[in-house]
């Protein structure tokens, strides 16, 4: 028996044996493994999918063979066969430009086939001329170059591997190698961009630029300025990329721009998209969108930006009359977090304080909004020092209040105060203000935290939650970012978790309980307002530093508050009004007014809607103004008290039927 199951008949060729025994070996697409399978797979493109695949039998493509004649091919690319104007694009380039390039130009020449666009070296001709030319320099006779010298210029041009032990003539081979080539690309590049370069140096001599021109003005690189679309102020950018884009309808040239900004923790850089829309003909330069930044235009944009990171980190400023906490961190989070006490705040250098934007970001305490504040408009907070004076409390009350918040300002003292046996449990300021509305308990708050030069945050109600779970985080968010303001903060209203539980109210008793176990850490000044003491938790009694009781204003009470808004309003309290005193109120009248049973909060509103008066009328406050407003208010509380009569002798009809 033969050694061979199957040979070759005869007249078989060597190309049929070759298929016969192909046949017999089955593509190797899989190789079997103890209790694995390893599968090679080919993605498909006209199945769409991976079918098995045979390594072994797979050739690759040659590789493509460098072209010794020529230093570089430029391509003509069209996107359609309807492409109007190719992309031209330089390939192929010889290993001399490959290395030269990857020094000039940088990572894109690291490829292994690198490709360039022929526009992209518009903005970089004169900076390549001036390398060829210190090339060219360095052969020529009069060169005084020394073989150091020219070791360091070989390595610029793109040779890492001279060293100081190369002779002068291979330095001058390489060196006259990287002319040549760069002679060829310079003639190029040179016919390519002659006749923009004179259109460009034509119109801009005149102040004009055409669209198509654009993107040869402004260079990759170039630090221009615009307006922004919000406030219409100045910013400066770095030009990072430019391009053109075209729709069915409109054509654009765009630009991203590269800024600073402060996020919270450090400077960082903030890129956008510019846009101009395309135009015919010619455009005044100045007319354009962005431009040029120019020394005037840079000299108040680093004014400006000296003035922005003064504002990084937290601030208690005034904006437009209002109070506001300049805070980017609570900005982003749009509430409460906690405070890294280590952080510090990172300088900026000063050859980037024109890219800082014109606002900074935080927290307007009078409208309760997270909004954005102009830098040149933010001052500082002007406090009043007789805020104490307006409060209408008992002498003694008014003592303990003060003394209590004067501790919370010196930090030895506060140390000394007797804590929780529990760390970080407790120490904190917890004040319960209970009385009617108008009695001043919003202003005892206000006085404290103008003492104290701190600002008050106040919570209404509806910014907590009948929720149990959305009590808690809510009240967490509120404490934190008090503490991080360090501010004394007003929880008004605070009847929705301060009310007894009881046996029958589940929900109530869980947002009781979450209050408790939140409130007791606080460490800072917390004002909780209530008008319903009789109906509070027993276990929240313990909690308080102190509670007070505001009782209705009696018509001694009301004339120090109608003195005090009179006094603020800039009109005199005197004991007989002359003639010639316009600006002036009696005792006499002052007492009158305290006769009537406004509280404290309507007699405010009385004064500020009769100086609203005053003002319309470009005349000072008087007697007149107020009693006019008073009277009117008159008017409708007694209609409104009519009102509310009628009313209920209809439910008691209703009741007896």
């Amino acid at each position: 028996m033969s050694e061979v199951e199957n040979p070759p008949q005869a007249g078989a060729t060597e190309e049929s044996i070759e298929k016969v025994e192909d046949a017999k070996s089955p593509p190797k697409t899989q190789i079997e493994y103890d209790r694995y399978i390893h599968k090679f797979e080919l993605y498909d493109s006209d199945e769409y999918k991976y079918v098995p695949w045979d390594p072994t039998t797979y050739t690759p493509p040659p590789p493509p063979k460098e072209d010794l004649h020529n230093y570089f091919h430029v391509v003509s690319r069209y996107d359609s066969e309807s492409s109007a104007t190719p992309q031209l694009l330089i390939t192929n380039w010889s290993k001399t430009l490959v290395r030269f390039m990857r020094t000039f130009v940088g990572d894109p020449f690291f490829n292994s086939r690198p490709e360039y666009k022929v526009q992209r070296f518009f903005p970089k001709l004169e900076q390549l001329r001036a390398k060829w030319n210190e090339a060219k320099s360095a052969l020529s006779m009069e060169s005084m170059l020394s073989l150091d010298e020219k070791v360091v210029l070989a390595k610029a041009l793109g040779n890492p591997h001279v060293h100081q032990n190369s002779s002068e003539a291979e330095l001058i081979e390489q060196i006259t190698q990287i002319v040549e080539h760069l002679s060829v690309l310079m003639a190029y590049l040179d016919e390519q961009f002659k006749p923009t370069m004179d259109r460009l140096k034509l119109e801009t001599s005149h102040g004009q630029i055409s669209y198509d021109l654009l993107i040869y003005f402004f260079k990759v690189g170039d630090i221009l300025y615009s307006y922004d679309d919000e406030f219409g102020l100045p910013f400066a950018f770095t030009l990072h990329k430019r391009w053109y884009q075209a729709s069915t309808t409109e054509s654009y040239f765009l630009v991203t721009a590269i800024t600073r900004f402060w996020n919270g923790n450090q400077y960082k850089k903030q890129t956008m998209d510019l846009k101009l829309r395309s135009f015919e003909g010619t455009k005044e330069i100045s007319e354009l969108a962005f431009q040029h930044l120019d020394s005037d235009m840079k000299e108040k944009l680093v004014a400006r930006g000296k003035l922005y990171v003064t504002y990084s980190g937290i601030h208690y400023k005034r904006f437009r009359g209002n109070r506001i906490m300049i805070d980017r961190t609570a900005y982003n989070y749009q509430g409460g977090y906690d405070l890294d006490p280590d952080i510090e705040i990172p300088e900026l250098e000063e050859q980037k304080l024109h890219f800082l934007p014109p606002e900074v970001y935080g927290f307007n305490l009078s409208t309760k909004k997270w909004q954005s504040f102009l830098v040149d408009e933010i001052q500082p907070v002007v406090f009043d020092e007789k805020a104490w004076d307006h409060l209408v409390l008992d002498p003694d009350t008014k003592t303990l209040i003060k003394g209590l918040v004067e501790v919370t300002k010196n930090e030895n003292t506060t140390s000394r105060m007797v804590n929780d046996v529990i760390s970080g449990k407790g120490g904190g300021l917890i004040a319960v203000l209970h009385g009617p509305p108008g009695t001043g308990k919003t202003l005892t708050a206000e006085a404290v935290a103008e003492n104290l030069q701190r600002p008050l945050y106040m919570v209404g109600s509806t910014e907590l939650s009948t929720s149990p779970s959305s009590l808690e985080s809510n009240l967490k968010k509120i404490l934190k970012l008090a503490s991080a303001w360090d501010a004394v903060l007003l929880i008004d209203e605070a009847d929705v978790f301060l009310e007894q539980r009881s046996l029958h109210e589940i929900g109530r008793n869980a947002l009781v309980s979450v209050a408790l176990r939140v409130l007791e850490y606080h460490r800072g000044v917390l004002f909780l307002t209530t008008n319903r003491i009789k109906t509070f938790d027993e276990a929240f009694l313990s909690r308080f530093s102190i509670a007070i009781s505001y009782p209705e204003l009696d018509q001694t009470g009301r004339f120090t508050v109608w003195s005090k808004f009179f006094e603020l309003a800039g009109c005199r309290i005197v004991e007989k009004v002359e003639p010639d005193q316009k600006d002036a109120i009696s005792k006499t009248e002052l007492m009158r007014l305290a006769s009537k049973p406004f509280n404290g909060r309507t007699i405010k509103n009385l004064v500020r809607t009769a100086q609203a008066l005053a003002l319309s009328t470009n005349s000072p406050l008087c007697l007149h103004h107020v009693q006019t407003v008073v009277n009117t208010q008159e008017k409708f509380l007694k209609g409104f008290s009519q009102c509310r009569g009628q009313k209920r002798k209809l439910e008691v009809l209703e009741c007896e039927e």
